[in-house]
Formats: structure tokens, C-alpha cells, sequence
């Protein structure tokens, strides 16, 4: 380090409304160039943010410059570098990937990270918040609920901080000055609460369900998924991807391994871990082991009725642009499925290496002919039960999992067990998703009460 080097000191100026400062610095060539970056509001900061550069550059020869790199580019640039290959499931990076071109379709995206500041981060995140409006008030897009806006700040927070390093882009990440917002709620001083609650159904409602699906051919077959939901709390995914070797009649445990989901980008039905990245075990009753036990017989006599029609599943894990992928592989007879599409079955078996071999699949839900069920199946039934049984309307599939749990948490189940029975990653989800509070259960909590300051009186 020479003389001229340590003992340079820069200098600041303003242009318009803009601080800004300035320094020599060396090129490859050894040759010294001067480089203005963007300083803050005011003379005194803009030149503690000189001294601090320099010092920096001193140190170890590292600058931090932006150039004209734009927000948007650096999110492209984010999401090829951790994104793109990465271990995450293709609909799991749809998700990273909806929020980029969130940003790409504001102006957001266009300003130079030379020139972004807080207030540019915090106008677009309370865009998303709030809803933008245009000057006549009207509103042009929509708030973003709470779950959706953890998604936006995780992206926001990782490529800003990508920013600062390894690409030295950035000198500090700007969202860690950014505000979460509050959203106020729409409480209501008189009438009826409209505290939000998760949707479950009462048991009467399940049985007019399964009594209404069982007595019609076309869909007798749905009956079963919905009755391992409702006596397990399992996910669609996961019961679409159960197989017989997961379940244990003696014992009565189920083991939930993997989840069944539709890979977008090659179109393809496949098998991954489940949503929490961890396989579990879920005990169940006498009531749940007989439709097993019935459903279990029920396929085997379908499998010699349709014999060679009958169509068998297979899985093959193949490695594609660096991920492996569990996918779903059937024999189906191409002359006797009409009208077939890609969301009843997996990949034909003629399409796979005659020198690859298959592992085959027993799944416990299929429809008669061994047919694949999957999620889009599941979303269908939805529709079915809402339009044939109106008065339970409020009807999907992921209801059946809240009842589960209500029914648990409502009954006095501890709360562990609860979060290990229903695979979240943290008791914090089950605490926050299940702590709304029941006439029934409110009156439990009185009658404790009550109990024991009788006792205190007696």
C-alpha cells in the first residue's frame, strides 16, 4: 500500500437534490480512476459514508458498486444463483418465482440499486400490504394475506442480502429498515364477532358425505381418501401417495412417507417427502383399521375383475438438471382409456429405458381400475360434495385436516402430540393455527374455574 493510496481522502458534492462522494481507485492495470457512488440525504452523512468507504477499500481493496444493475436484475440474478438449482421441488420454486414477477411488473423492478432507497423498498411493500390505488381511488390490486407476505419478505430480505455477499453490490441490506405492517382488522364493537376461524366440518356432516359418495357409482370411489383425512388429519398429497407397506394393521400405525404432487415443468406426476421434509407415524383406531381392512379386500377382488385392464403404478427416481425425481410411471391400456389426460396417470411404461427397471407401487387410493387418484382428483371431489350437498357447501379437502385437529385440541390432546400427529415443522403453526377458542371449549375453562374456587370455598 503506497503513500498516495492510504493517505487519499476523496471528496463529496451535491448534484440537485443528491449527495454523492467520490474516490480514486485502482484498476487491474494498476492505473488509478476516480468513482462516484450515491451518498445519503446530507452533507455530514454522505461524508461518514466516504470515510467509512474508504477505510473499507484500504483494508482489503473491496468496493461496493452497483452500477446500473437494476432491482429486477438482481432478482433474476438471485434466483439463478439460489433458486434455480436447488433442492426445492419445481412447484416450490413456482412459489419464489411468483414473487419475481411480482416485482418485475412494478416499477419497483426499474430503479438502479445505485439509486434505491428505504423509502423505495417500504413504498412497494406497503403496495402489497394495502392494495394500490390509483389517483381516483379506485383500487388496481389487491392486499396480500399475512402467509403470502412472509414469502415476499423471504425473497426480498435473501436477494438484497445476496447483494451485499457475496456480489458486493450493496453495502448493507436495505430491508432490515423495512416495516412489517399491521393490517387492521375489522372489528366489530356490537353484533357478532368476525374473529376468523379455520373451516372444519361436524361429524353428521362427514357421514352424510361418505353416505352420499357411497351410494353413487361414479363417485364411490372418493369416499375412502376422505375417511383416512378425517380419522388421520393427513394432507391430499399424502394421502394420495399412502401405499399399503405404510400401513401396519397390527399395530395400528400409519407412516407417512411421501406426498404426492404435479411437476409443472415436466408434466408429470411425482413423489417427494412430505411438506415438512421429515416422515411420521400416526396411530389409529379400530374405526379406521375395518374401512382399511374393507377398502384393502375391495381392491384386490377389483384387480382380478378388470385383470389385464387393470392399471398398475410403478415409481423411478431419475436424476434431471442436477435433482432427483421420484416419478410415477403406469401401464395403461391406451385402446381402453378414453378421453385420458395427463392428471389420471403417470408416465406410460413404454416411455422409460427398456433397461431401466421399475419398482412397483400399491397405493391404497385408486379409483376402480387401479386408475391413478391424485390432488387434481381431490380438488374435483370438492366440487362434487358442494354441488350435490349444498348445505355443506363450505366443504374442501383440507377442512378434513382442521376437523381432525380441532377435534384433538378441542378434547384436550396435548398440544406436542397434536404437532407431531399433524407434521408441523414447529409448534408455533399448530399453536397459531388452532387456538381459536369454541363456545364448547370456553365453557370447559369455566367449569375449571369454577371448580376450584369452590373447592378454595368449601
Amino acid at each position: 500500500m503506497n503513500n498516495f493510496e492510504s493517505l487519499q481522502t476523496g471528496s463529496v458534492r451535491k448534484k440537485g437534490s443528491q449527495w454523492y462522494y467520490r474516490f480514486r481507485i485502482k484498476d487491474q492495470d494498476g492505473n488509478w480512476k476516480m468513482h462516484e457512488f450515491k451518498g445519503g440525504q446530507t452533507k455530514a452523512e454522505t461524508t461518514f459514508m466516504l470515510k467509512q468507504a474508504l477505510e473499507e477499500y484500504r483494508q482489503d481493496g473491496s468496493i461496493f458498486y452497483a452500477g446500473s444493475l437494476t432491482v429486477g436484475q438482481l432478482a433474476d440474478m438471485w434466483y439463478n444463483a439460489e433458486i434455480e438449482n436447488s433442492n426445492l421441488t419445481t412447484n416450490g420454486k413456482y412459489g419464489y418465482k411468483n414473487v419475481i414477477n411480482n416485482i418485475h411488473n412494478n416499477s419497483f423492478s426499474q430503479i438502479k440499486l445505485k439509486d434505491l432507497t428505504i423509502e423505495d423498498i417500504q413504498e412497494y411493500v406497503d403496495g402489497l400490504y394495502f392494495g394500490i390505488y390509483d389517483n381516483e381511488g379506485n383500487q388496481i390490486a389487491k392486499p396480500y394475506a399475512k402467509a403470502t407476505m412472509r414469502k415476499f419478505f423471504l425473497v426480498l430480505n435473501n436477494m438484497f442480502k445476496y447483494a451485499v455477499y457475496p456480489k458486493k453490490l450493496l453495502r448493507e441490506n436495505l430491508m432490515q429498515y423495512v416495516k412489517k405492517r399491521k393490517v387492521a382488522k375489522d372489528n366489530s364493537l356490537f353484533g357478532n364477532s368476525n374473529e376468523a376461524k379455520v373451516q372444519t366440518i361436524t361429524h353428521q356432516e362427514f357421514l352424510k358425505i361418505i353416505n352420499y359418495l357411497s351410494s353413487v357409482e361414479d363417485y364411490c370411489y372418493l369416499a375412502l381418501p376422505i375417511q383416512i383425512a378425517y380419522h388421520t388429519g393427513m394432507r391430499a398429497g399424502e394421502v394420495c401417495g399412502l401405499t399399503w407397506d405404510d400401513i401396519d394393521f397390527e399395530n395400528q400405525v400409519l407412516y407417512v412417507r411421501r406426498s404426492m404432487y404435479y411437476d409443472k415443468d415436466l408434466k408429470t406426476w411425482e413423489l417427494k417427502v412430505p411438506k415438512n421434509g421429515k416422515p411420521r407415524a400416526i396411530d389409529f383406531g379400530d374405526s379406521l383399521a375395518h374401512i382399511l381392512l374393507i377398502a384393502k379386500h375391495e381392491q384386490q377382488r377389483n384387480k382380478k375383475i378388470y385383470g389385464d385392464l387393470y392399471q398398475n403404478q410403478f415409481y423411478h427416481t431419475t436424476e434431471i438438471r442436477g435433482k432427483s425425481h421420484c416419478q410415477i410411471y403406469t401401464d395403461y391400456n391406451e385402446s381402453y382409456i378414453k378421453n385420458s389426460t395427463r392428471f389420471c396417470h403417470g408416465i406410460h411404461v413404454d416411455d422409460i429405458d427398456s433397461n431401466v427397471s421399475l419398482s412397483p407401487l400399491t397405493f391404497v387410493c385408486t379409483k376402480p381400475d387401479g386408475e391413478l387418484l391424485t390432488t387434481q382428483t381431490l380438488k374435483w371431489c370438492n366440487k362434487v360434495v358442494q354441488k350435490n350437498l349444498p348445505e355443506i357447501s363450505h366443504f374442501h379437502f383440507h377442512c378434513l385436516r382442521h376437523t381432525y385437529a380441532s377435534t384433538l385440541v378441542l378434547n384436550g390432546a396435548n398440544i406436542k402430540d397434536v404437532q407431531s400427529l399433524l407434521g408441523h415443522s414447529d409448534i408455533k403453526i399448530t399453536l397459531n393455527t388452532y387456538s381459536h377458542v369454541t363456545e364448547k371449549s370456553r365453557k370447559k375453562a369455566v367449569n375449571i374455574f369454577e371448580n376450584a374456587i369452590s373447592d378454595k370455598i368449601g
